[in-house]
């Protein structure tokens, strides 16, 4: 039902123009065909990869509240009471652990305050807490949310403008790609982060690297609920003023190279692994670091 709804959706607005969601430019390259009447335009002006014709206006809220279904169910259907005693005796153990990409960026991280953004029913902040975290969770889903809260004893915002400020770290696991307007998330980021706060993002890949190596995977993963593929020119284009550290794995990333990063540098890693890591210091200008009046980057330095 969902894809015929999204079928006929795309149908009807076959003809809506055509211009990149985040920079809005109108110089668009073609990369493939979807569904017959969708398209996957890439902007070569911030290399954006995404979705024609748009949704609507006000059409994510809406069907986020209650359509969204993903084929790992506990991450969006809310289990029984039997069920959560289970995950919560366990620390939601079958689920991935995304506390290894935080660790490596902090000598000590007990305290350290992070928003999960797109938490779903705060399973992932639950773990983070168990972690030491002091870790809160933003979710566009009112339900979701308040059952995360009731269930979990975890704090999760449902209104962007209430979110916790100063936090060190803003982190999603495959939201961005949902998102119909991503400069309002990198807005957002910039707002509630510290000056030297951490933009930690995990999500599909998009670059042709990947889309060479395995295609068929590559066409399934946008459409219907992914508008966007982000991909390394598109995070490179965001950050360009930022220290950043891009990263693509098929899971795990290479924990060391986060590790190693030294946090003032841009660094860009294979390109050809299904997901893209995105970690970047969103309030800090890569020009304004400067050792003997020296960019970092004329220092050409790199992860080793």
């Amino acid at each position: 039902m969902i894809r015929l709804k999204f079928f006929l959706r795309s149908l009807f607005a076959i003809f809506q123009k055509k211009y990149c969601p985040y920079c809005g430019g109108t110089d668009l390259t073609f990369n493939q065909r979807k569904y017959i009447v969708t398209s996957l335009l890439k902007c070569n002006n911030c290399g954006l990869l995404h979705r024609h014709p748009k949704d609507p206006a006000g059409f994510t809220k809406k069907f986020y509240q209650t359509e969204y279904k993903i084929d790992v169910e506990m991450m969006t259907d809310l289990p029984s009471a039997s069920e959560l005693e289970v995950f919560k005796k366990n620390i939601f153990k079958d689920l991935r652990d995304y506390f290894p990409l935080i660790k490596p960026l902090y000598h000590q991280t007990d305290g350290i305050k992070v928003l999960d953004y797109g938490c779903s029913w705060g399973y992932n902040v639950y773990k983070f807490k168990n972690d030491g975290l002091d870790a809160v969770g933003y979710e566009l889903s009112v339900p979701r949310a308040k059952f995360g809260e009731e269930n979990l004893g975890v704090k999760i915002y449902s209104d962007e403008g209430k979110t916790r400020l100063d936090n060190d770290v803003i982190f999603s696991s495959h939201v961005i790609e949902h998102l119909n307007f991503i400069q309002d998330f990198f807005a957002l980021s910039k707002r509630i982060l510290k000056e030297d706060g951490i933009f930690m993002a995990v999500c599909p890949n998009g670059s042709r690297e990947y889309q060479d190596r395995d295609p068929a995977r590559f066409k399934g993963t946008w459409g219907v609920m992914h508008p966007l593929y982000p991909d390394i020119d598109f995070a490179t284009h965001v950050f360009k003023n930022n220290p950043y550290l891009v990263l693509t794995a098929d899971w795990p990333f290479d924990y060391e190279k986060i590790k190693n990063w030294d946090g003032k540098s841009q660094y860009i890693g294979t390109r050809e692994g299904y997901e893209l890591l995105i970690i970047a210091k969103p309030n800090i200008n890569i020009n304004s670091l400067s050792k003997n009046g020296k960019s970092v980057l004329d220092e050409h330095m790199q992860v080793q």
